[in-house]
């Protein structure tokens, strides 16, 4: 007599022989970008008033425990961490405006250009930079603020280098072009100037600056 055939019992998931797959970690720089990354979006989409931690881990899909791991500090600082890679960015477009040999004033005309183009493609970008840092009440947000337009005002008296005045007036120069240009850019945002003739505008108000 044959005996019956007993069926081997099935291995569970614990004691089956397939290795258990590792978890990954992401590289902890790599996850901080992707968490600022998400931050501007979010930042953007509904300003700093509005935008609260618990919005942002969840829009990251991480926990807002990791955020503080990341962000001791809280929102401010990853408010900070936004405007400096705003500010970066920025910078690049105006160094790529710059490369040419123009001359003094076509050099100028040209990172204006560069300016209201940027803003004009991030709109929510100026209202990062320049508008929402003043709602934070954060004493290190606003100091960021400040520094941020001192740098791109710095930035600007340096691709400006080669107009012929001393450098003491250079900076004074750029930091007075670059106030104005923010208030077109402004009026340009609310709609009520267009970008071309905002541009051409502060173009006539930086010649005046930029002359002997």
């Amino acid at each position: 007599m044959v005996p019956p055939v007993t069926a081997a019992p099935a291995q569970s998931a614990a004691g089956s022989d397939r290795p258990t797959p590792k978890r990954v970690r992401k590289n902890p720089n790599l996850r901080r970008a992707e968490i600022v990354a998400t931050a501007r979006e979010v930042f953007a989409a509904t300003g700093y008033a509005e935008s609260g931690l618990a919005e942002i881990a969840n829009a990251a899909s991480v926990s807002k425990g990791l955020l503080y791991h990341y962000f001791p500090e809280g929102r401010p600082q990853l408010f900070v961490s936004v405007m400096q890679g705003l500010l970066a960015e920025f910078q690049q477009r105006l160094r790529q405006a710059s490369k040419m040999p123009f001359s003094p004033r076509t050099r100028m005309e040209h990172l204006l250009a560069a300016l209201f183009g940027f803003f004009d493609e991030n709109p929510s970008a100026y209202r990062l930079l320049f508008r929402d840092p003043w709602v934070t009440h954060d004493d290190a947000v606003e100091a960021s603020a400040i520094a941020t337009r001192v740098q791109i005002a710095s930035e600007l008296a340096t691709l400006m280098a080669g107009s012929g005045l001393p450098a003491d007036d250079l900076v004074s120069a750029s930091s007075g072009m670059l106030g104005f240009a923010l208030a077109n850019v402004e009026l340009c945002i609310t709609g009520q100037v267009d970008a071309e003739t905002a541009w051409r505008v502060t173009c006539e108000y930086a010649t005046s600056r930029f002359t002997d």
